[in-house]
C-alpha cells in the first residue's frame, strides 16, 4: 500500500502502531512551517518512551535529519532519518511522516513495536547486507524496553501529547 504522506516502505503489519493526527488547516500546532510541524509531536513521543523506560531516546534534529546519510538503505523508511523522529538506543524506532491538503494535516507517526530488517530488506528485493545495515539503524521497542509494554504504550504517548498542551486524543 503507498501512503500519501510518503516517506519509504516499511512493514506494516502487527508490530507497527499507527497513529494518525487529524488537523484542521487553522489549527495552531499545524503552522505554516512543514517541517516544524513535526516538532511537537516527536517531542511528545520521545517523551513517552522516557517515561516507559526506553534507554538513550533522542529526538533527531532539523540539521541532523537534513545531513543523514543518503544512500540505499535510507530508501527505506526506518533506514533514513527525517526531523524530529525518535531513536532509541541510537536506532530509529518511530518514524513520521505528514500530509497537507487545504482542509488540514494529517501528521502519522509509525512506532515499531518489533523491527524484521531481514523481511523488510526481502520485501523491497535487497540483499543481506541491505538488511544488516537496515538493523543498525533501526529496531523495535521490544529490544529497548521490559515486556508487556505494548499496554502502556498507547496511554503514555496520550499522556505526553496532552501533557505539553497539543492536543485531545479521541480514540475513533
Amino acid at each position: 500500500m503507498r501512503r500519501a504522506s510518503g516517506g519509504g516502505p516499511l512493514l506494516w503489519d502487527r508490530h507497527l502502531i499507527a497513529l494518525d493526527v487529524a488537523l484542521p488547516r487553522d489549527h495552531r500546532l499545524v503552522g505554516g512551517d512543514v517541517v516544524e510541524g513535526y516538532r511537537w509531536l516527536g517531542e511528545a513521543l520521545g517523551e513517552a518512551l522516557r517515561a516507559l523506560g526506553a534507554p538513550d531516546v533522542r529526538v533527531v534534529g532539523a540539521r541532523e535529519a537534513h545531513g543523514a546519510r543518503r544512500d540505499a538503505v535510507a530508501e527505506a523508511c526506518f533506514g533514513g532519518l527525517s526531523p524530529f523522529e525518535v531513536l532509541a538506543g541510537g536506532r530509529k524506532v518511530i518514524g513520521l511522516s505528514q500530509i497537507r491538503r487545504r482542509s488540514g494535516a494529517l501528521l502519522q507517526a509509525g512506532i515499531a513495536t518489533s523491527f524484521d530488517a531481514r523481511r523488510l530488506a526481502r520485501l523491497m528485493g535487497r540483499d543481506a547486507a541491505f538488511a544488516a545495515t537496515l538493523a543498525e539503524r533501526a529496531g523495535g521497542l521490544d529490544e529497548f524496553l521490559d515486556t508487556p509494554f505494548a499496554e502502556r504504550l498507547v496511554p503514555a504517548v496520550e499522556h505526553a501529547i496532552e501533557e505539553r498542551g497539543a492536543a485531545r486524543l479521541l480514540d475513533e
